[in-house]
């Protein structure tokens, strides 16, 4: 079994729908309201379930990182998978005989895609990208399925075909609100924030609501402006919440929230936020894995462990079991640890999709337990190769110092730094690599401000970080 975890609030409404796209929305509609209540959404990543039963983790965000474009509902209810199990089974019956009916097709890609946010399953987005395929093989320029494709190709993390195919929807029809906002998820994702800013704000004025103003967080965090993307953090709660949004749909803003919060160094605040999605949204692990990120970032260990343990018992997660395992060895339980470190080596190796999906987080694992440092740094630079935004130069600046390449690491470093984002991270990986480099002034600098965003660092990175201030001469 494999999982991903999705982030995701609801597409742009767009004002102008046509006829045609509303009729597969409508059909799929009535499954998605039993399964999860209120929601249709664009999707981010997660990972696989990894094969180990003792060990598993968390989804989505850790909380040194940033969000990934808005994605949708993640917690798993048996009953909700089981109402779109049994919508899934007449539109796979009506393609098995008749391999060219479009419709039933596109349906059965909006069901698996919705059964993904549910679930957390990477085959299920893998079915909703192949029956969309099909829906597409069978209607030359289908762009209703074109449009779930495009989006599909983002959570698989193929960013750049994401992209194109995007565009090329946007063009053919000015209307496509959700083919915009996946050229503009596209864009931030390989680096371009100057167009993804355009698209973003071309959005805001043609279908503003939440869930462009989520996007608009995400882009001010990015671009240093920690104050805006808080007020639009909440922002985004406040206009989901006055559209009528519930369930999922609704704590996904809230989620947005905490972990803005956490990230801006507001830990109380964060768990306020995770605590208030957790109540609309439970049982995912999204907010779940939150919620122990900032319990452990407030000193509450033992809460945030068993926290941990009720995300990891929903979906596995890289950088859950990472966080997890890193408790357990901070309190000398090594051997629980190293069962958490071992299932995270093994997601990777699960298929080459993972590997496409946690290039970046089995990098920073390797980088972090001191392991496998060339294969991070291949990691890392695959990576960027493809996906050049700033968490990626930093990932591959913190993979070059691991490997004892001191320039090329400052270098890459800087380019992380180069749109003034806020990040404890940023700051932890630049002065490790001044301190390294001998620059203990600028070491002292970076260190103190990764430290003053209260659990912006995860508390391995903390204790380290504290560490090296303290040796600095």
């Amino acid at each position: 079994m494999t999982a991903i975890a999705a982030p995701a609030p609801t597409e742009p409404r767009s004002p102008r729908a046509s006829r045609r796209h509303l009729r597969p929305l409508v059909v799929v509609a009535a499954a998605l309201i039993i399964a999860a209540g209120s929601y249709g959404a664009s999707i981010a990543f997660a990972p696989r379930v990894a094969p180990a039963p003792e060990a598993a983790a968390q989804a989505g965000v850790a909380p040194q990182q940033p969000l990934t474009a808005p994605g949708g509902p993640s917690g798993i209810s048996a009953a909700s998978v089981a109402a779109i199990d049994h919508a899934l089974t007449p539109w796979t019956d009506n393609l098995a005989r008749n391999p060219k009916d479009f419709l039933s097709a596109e349906y059965l890609g909006l069901l698996y895609e919705a059964r993904g946010r549910l679930t957390g399953n990477l085959d299920d987005y893998l079915r909703a990208k192949t029956a969309t395929e099909q829906a597409m093989a069978a209607l030359t320029g289908d762009l209703d399925a074109g449009v779930i494709h495009a989006r599909l190709l983002q959570t698989l993390h193929d960013f750049s075909g994401a992209l194109a195919e995007a565009k090329s929807i946007f063009q053919q029809d000015p209307t496509a609100m959700q083919a915009l906002a996946t050229e503009g998820d596209a864009e931030l994702e390989l680096g371009d924030v100057r167009d993804a800013t355009a698209a973003f704000d071309s959005l805001e004025q043609q279908a503003p609501g939440a869930p462009v103003t989520a996007r608009l967080s995400r882009l001010a965090f990015i671009n240093g402006d920690t104050a805006t993307a808080i007020a639009l953090s909440k922002q985004a709660w406040d206009e989901a919440t006055a559209a009528g949004d519930t369930g999922a749909t609704l704590g996904w803003y809230a989620y947005l929230a905490g972990t803005v919060a956490l990230q801006t160094g507001s830990p109380a605040d964060a768990a306020t936020w995770f605590g208030k999605a957790d109540t609309v949204w439970p049982d995912s692990f999204l907010v779940l894995g939150g919620l122990a990120r900032a319990q452990a970032a407030l000193g509450q260990t033992d809460a945030a462990i068993a926290t941990y343990q009720r995300a990891i018992a929903i979906a596995p997660q890289p950088d859950t079991l990472t966080l997890l395992g890193d408790l357990y060895a901070l309190g000398g339980q090594q051997q629980l640890a190293d069962q958490q470190y071992a299932t995270v080596a093994a997601i990777g190796q699960i298929a080459a999709v993972d590997q496409q999906v946690y290039n970046r987080q089995l990098a920073l694992f390797d980088v972090n337990h001191d392991r496998d440092l060339p294969q991070a740094l291949e990691m890392a630079t695959a990576e960027l190769a493809v996906r050049k935004d700033v968490y990626g130069y930093d990932a591959y600046a913190w993979a070059l110092l691991a490997n004892g390449r001191l320039t090329e690491a400052e270098t890459a470093i800087q380019q992380a730094l180069a749109f003034g984002t806020k990040d404890a991270l940023l700051d932890y990986h630049a002065g490790m690599i001044a301190a390294a480099l001998g620059d203990s002034s600028q070491a002292r600098s970076f260190l103190e401000d990764s430290l003053a965003i209260s659990g912006g660092l995860d508390p391995l990175a903390a204790s380290k970080a504290t560490a090296e201030l303290a040796d600095l001469p």
